[in-house]
């Protein structure tokens, strides 16, 4: 599963939540839900989850200098979905979201009030609806169980095919020897042409 963080601004809380809950569901990873920076550090030792957070302003200067860290780390961590409830530029002017959060999450941005997104968001909940309600697919057939006189006989060796001996041999272009020219048929001796 791709671990690269994203950062949602705009939508409703509906929508960010949603793709966060489709994110877990692509993954095959549970959706752990935090609102209070009190719940991140132990939300983040669930590394084989995505990690939702509705409004990262929410968590407050510290909450933020947590996940900081946890992005610089080499440790393994769960993927990160940060929500935003106002726009991504007023956050940083306002001061609100850190820098070097933002510069972090900086590739992964993205507003989902841009034109187009919604009718993407909605194409997408419906692909998901529709493999949801697709039945699971049947289990190959078994195949039949061989006696036991057959497991204990060993199976014979496959021998190369021999080449028969009107076959001409190939050589390969190293070993071949260039063709002879074909001479002019010498007369015998002893006999004379009139």
């Amino acid at each position: 599963m791709n671990r690269a963080p994203v950062l949602l601004s705009g939508g409703g809380a509906q929508d960010r939540a949603a793709w966060a809950q489709e994110a877990a569901e692509v993954g095959g990873r549970p959706l752990v839900t935090v609102t209070r920076a009190e719940q991140l550090g132990s939300a983040l030792m669930v590394r084989s989850a995505v990690l939702f957070v509705p409004d990262v302003l929410a968590l407050g200067d510290s909450g933020q200098q947590m996940l900081v860290r946890t992005l610089t780390s080499l440790d393994e961590r769960p993927k990160l979905v940060l929500g935003l409830t106002r726009s991504e530029t007023s956050a940083r002017q306002a001061g609100a979201l850190r820098e070097d959060l933002h510069y972090r999450v900086r590739m992964g941005l993205l507003n989902l009030d841009a034109p187009g997104m919604r009718e993407a968001i909605a194409a997408r909940r419906a692909e998901a609806a529709r493999r949801a309600a697709m039945p699971p697919p049947r289990p190959a057939p078994a195949s039949r169980p061989q006696s036991s006189a057959s497991l204990a006989r060993p199976k014979a060796k496959a021998r190369p095919a021999q080449r028969s001996r009107s076959a001409p041999r190939l050589k390969s272009a190293r070993t071949a020897k260039p063709a002879k020219k074909a001479r002019p048929a010498k007369a015998k001796k002893g006999s004379k042409r009139r």
